[in-house]
C-alpha cells in the first residue's frame, strides 16, 4: 500500500499540477551522473486506482505560483505564508566572468527567516525543533532494483546537527509520522494532512516533474533538494517578528528530495548522489542557514577552487557528512545563544 500510495499521487499530481515554478555498470548501481526514468503516463495508467482512498480529491489544478499558494493558505484558515525555496543543485552550470566559471558566490549565513523559541503558534516543543519524515516518500530510486529507505540518512543529518553545538541548548527531536501528509503544498490539493505535525517536515524523494513545476522548467534535471520556507503572517498579510530580531517568524519547513537522480546511502560517489549529504545540507536551511562559498572552475586548467569548502556551498561537490568551520559559525551564530536570540 505504501507504494502504490506514492504512485497514485505521482499520478494524480502529474495530471493536475501546473504550479509555475565515476559510474558502475552493474544493475545495483547506476551511472550517478545520470538522471532516472520515472514511470511513464501509461504506466500510471494501468494502476487499479479503486485504492487510492482520499487521494482521490487531490485537486492541485488551480495552483499556479506561490502566490497562488499563499492566497490558498489563507482561505483555508492559515495565517501562514510561503516566502521562499533555498535548493542545491550539482555543478553543472555555470557564466564566465575573468577567465573563472563562477557557480556560486554567496555568503548569507542567516536566511531572512528564522525560528522563534518556544512559539506557541507552531505548537512548540518547548526550545526544541521537532521534524518528521513522511515514510510512504521515504524510499529513494523507487522502483528501481538498488531503490533503499532514505529515513536513516534523513535521521543522521538531524543528529549530526544536534551533536556539535558546544553548548547550544537547542535540541532536535523526531516525531513520528507514517501516514499523514505533513505537506502544505500537497495539503492544498485535498490530500489530507497537517503541515504542522513538525517543525520541519521532510515530505520525502518524490517525483522529478514536481521539481520543474514548482521550480520551473529544468529544476528536475539538476535540483537536487529544496526547503520551503513558510512564515506567520499578519492580517495584512505582513510578516511577523514577535521577538523583535530583526527576522520573519519561521512557521514550518518542508524539504524535498529529487527521485529523478540516482541516490546511495553508502556515501561512495562513484554509487550516485549520498542522501545524507544533500539531507544535512538541505536540513541547514530549515534549521535557517543560507548558502556561502565562492564555487569556480579555472577555465584553462579546469581545476576547481572553492573558498571556503562547506556543507552549505550552493552546489554538491561530493559526499560531505561533516559540517566544517564555516558551518560552524553560521550555527554557533544562531544557535549560540539559544534561546535568547
Amino acid at each position: 500500500m505504501r507504494y502504490l500510495s506514492k504512485i497514485v499521487i505521482c499520478l494524480f499530481l502529474l495530471t493536475m499540477l501546473l504550479i509555475t515554478s565515476c559510474s558502475d555498470s552493474s544493475v545495483n548501481a547506476p551511472n550517478p551522473d545520470s538522471e532516472i526514468e520515472t514511470l511513464s503516463m501509461n504506466q500510471f495508467n494501468n494502476l487499479n486506482t479503486s485504492q487510492a482512498r482520499d487521494l482521490s480529491s487531490l485537486d492541485l489544478n488551480e495552483i499556479k505560483s506561490f502566490d497562488d499558494i499563499n492566497v490558498m493558505l489563507k482561505e483555508n484558515g492559515l495565517n501562514i505564508s510561503i516566502a521562499y525555496a533555498e535548493t542545491v543543485t550539482r555543478a553543472n552550470g555555470a557564466e564566465t566572468a575573468e577567465g573563472q566559471t563562477i557557480f556560486a558566490n554567496d555568503r548569507t549565513k542567516r536566511l531572512t527567516a528564522q525560528w522563534v523559541p518556544g512559539d506557541t503558534r507552531r505548537n512548540a516543543d518547548g526550545n526544541n525543533l521537532t521534524y518528521t519524515v513522511w515514510d510512504p516518500f521515504a524510499i529513494a530510486n523507487f522502483g528501481l532494483p538498488n531503490e533503499f529507505n532514505g529515513t536513516p540518512a534523513i535521521d543522521a543529518s538531524f543528529y549530526t546537527w544536534n551533536t556539535f553545538k558546544k553548548g547550544a541548548k537547542l535540541n532536535i527531536v523526531k516525531r513520528p509520522n507514517t501516514v499523514s501528509n505533513p505537506s502544505a503544498i500537497l495539503s492544498l490539493g485535498g490530500v489530507p494532512g497537517n503541515p504542522f505535525l513538525a517543525d520541519i517536515s521532510q515530505v520525502g524523494i518524490l517525483p522529478a516533474f514536481l521539481f520543474d513545476a514548482v521550480l520551473g522548467a529544468g529544476a528536475s534535471s539538476n535540483v537536487l533538494g529544496v526547503a520551503f520556507t513558510f512564515v506567520f503572517i499578519d492580517d495584512d498579510g505582513n510578516p511577523t517578528d514577535i521577538n523583535n530580531d530583526g527576522f520573519s517568524d519561521i512557521s514550518i519547513k518542508e524539504v524535498w528530495y529529487n527521485d529523478g537522480f540516482n541516490w546511495t546511502d553508502s556515501g561512495n560517489p562513484a554509487l550516485g548522489v549520498d542522501l545524507e549529504t544533500v539531507a544535512l545540507h538541505e536540513n541547514g536551511h530549515a534549521l535557517g542557514f543560507g548558502h556561502f562559498g565562492k564555487i569556480s572552475v579555472t577555465n584553462r586548467n579546469n581545476k576547481l577552487h572553492v573558498s571556503p569548502r562547506a556543507v552549505m556551498n550552493a552546489v554538491i561537490l561530493g559526499t560531505q557528512r561533516t559540517p566544517l568551520g564555516t558551518d560552524k559559525a553560521s550555527f554557533n551564530s544562531i544557535y549560540g545563544n539559544w534561546p535568547k536570540n
